[in-house]
């Protein structure tokens, strides 16, 4: 007895629409976090070793920051990729089949 499956293709179209507005939604963390977070000279302060390292961990993280966001788009926009790779092998799978069937 062979066993049957279905693959929901409107299914997967959704998670490639979130996923590619999930990208669109990290160029908006990203700028945040480059362009949004400055902290210019004597802003906390002035004449005190520790306001000087916290703007330099401050600029450090924000580079960390920005690579990880870099990194985890990157992430999303691969796998959406396959997603739509595979999405388009089920469909013309199914269309092959239909037209076998006529």
């Amino acid at each position: 007895m062979t066993e049957e499956y279905r693959v929901d293709l409107s299914a997967l179209q959704q998670v490639i629409t979130r996923l590619n507005s999930l990208v669109d939604t990290m160029d908006g963390v990203g700028s945040t976090a480059e362009y949004k977070t400055e902290l210019p000279e004597g802003y906390l302060g002035r004449e005190f070793g520790e306001e000087t390292a916290l703007r330099g961990a401050h600029g450090k993280m924000k580079q960390e920051i920005a690579a990880m966001v870099t990194e985890l788009k990157s992430m999303i926009a691969e796998v959406s990729q396959k997603s739509s790779v595979v999405l388009s092998g089920y469909d013309s799978r199914e269309q092959d089949v239909r037209a076998s069937m006529r």
